[in-house]
């Protein structure tokens, strides 16, 4: 999508003006003009005042876009967890949500960054188990992050063009994933066990990236055994099977709570889901399974509620926000209009873009 070269073009022709004759008035070749017009380079905020001069506009006329008209009826939501008032509650997510897709979409074409979602598992139908890991596979070979950690969930789902929207809502819903007009998006809840403990939040995002993700062979996979295959993607997308037989599958005798501690830190995935990761890979058997929740729940017991901390990332949404700051600094927008979209008051504003330097 080329927003501002189509003005551009459309602008220049109802001036009855020729690429020559609008290059020669801005100072530019005729060929750059051409490039600006069918967007393979993006003029510089002065040149494009200069432009606006000669075709007699105001220059915030090439960020202009049309509102998004995006229905409630075009969303829709697969619950994570059961909802309180079910009904009730999705209407209101969905209001919220739509908000803030509508404001997302805005600034999107205003700067041009579209970010169009490929699923890298389009074509796999997963039967089973097995299936999963190798969804897993294909996901992490095709976005080139082979078995290493996951520093930040959130910020690799928005580079592949997946919106994540935290909200924060009294319910027992943790997570829901769904689709606006083709773009995934995944709606994390902040409140809860979301806010006291990051690695719960990192499963809830993957549980719902294997929702969005994976096909089911709907005729023998009830929505129980999906949530269970969303839940094994989930662990395996974020500690992947090779690393577990690397670390736990050759001539181990035993298995201590810091090296679970370790892995916690590491990979962002909470020492319970390790545990029950290594039973599914049938690298321990149920008699440790329990004795190590046993005194894993003893030490919580004796108060070390957060034994060992995931702090490389927040896991909070940063992409929208980056967004407004390069609108701002780019002088994309105005600060009403940047408080519009974001919600953030315009004094507040200030915080995002210090001091701006002219690449020209």
């Amino acid at each position: 999508m080329n927003t501002i070269g189509s003005k551009i073009s459309d602008l220049r022709k109802q001036a009855n003006m020729s690429l020559q004759g609008l290059a020669d008035q801005v100072d530019v070749s005729k060929a750059a003009i051409q490039q600006y017009e069918n967007g393979t380079s993006m003029p510089g905020n002065q040149i494009l005042k200069r432009i606006a001069t000669v075709l007699g506009v105001d220059f915030w006329e090439f960020f202009r876009v049309p509102k998004f008209n995006i229905s409630i009826e075009s969303v829709k939501f697969r619950d994570g967890n059961k909802l309180n008032n079910a009904t009730e509650e999705e209407n209101e997510v969905k209001k919220h949500v739509l908000s803030i897709v509508k404001n997302y979409l805005e600034l999107e074409s205003i700067l041009e960054a579209k970010i169009d979602f490929e699923n890298p598992i389009e074509d796999f139908i997963v039967h089973s188990n097995a299936d999963v890991e190798k969804a897993v596979k294909k996901v992490r070979r095709k976005w080139k992050i082979g078995n290493a950690p996951i520093d930040s969930l959130t910020e690799l789902l928005e580079d592949k063009g997946i919106k994540i929207i935290a909200l924060e809502r009294d319910t027992k819903s943790g997570g829901l994933s769904g689709w606006v007009n083709n773009i995934p998006l995944i709606v994390i809840n902040n409140s809860g066990a979301h806010k006291r403990e990051t690695t719960r939040k990192r499963f809830t995002i993957a549980h719902e990236l294997g929702h969005l993700l994976m096909k089911f062979d709907i005729t023998n996979i009830s929505e129980d055994l999906e949530e269970i295959f969303c839940n094994r993607f989930a662990a395996a997308f974020l500690f992947v099977d090779e690393v577990a037989f690397e670390k736990f599958g050759k001539n181990r005798t035993s298995i201590s709570l810091g090296e679970l501690k370790d892995l916690k830190e590491t990979y962002g995935i909470s020492i319970q889901s390790i545990i029950f990761r290594l039973s599914s890979l049938k690298l321990i058997d149920d008699t440790i399974k329990q004795e190590i929740i046993k005194s894993y729940d003893l030490l919580l017991d004796n108060g070390d509620e957060h034994f060992g901390n995931y702090t490389k990332s927040e896991e909070a949404p940063i992409r929208f926000r980056k967004l407004i700051r390069i609108a701002l600094t780019e002088k994309r927008i105005e600060k009403n209009k940047a408080s519009e979209l974001s919600g953030i008051p315009i004094d507040e504003l200030q915080n995002l873009a210090i001091k701006n330097f002219d690449l020209i």
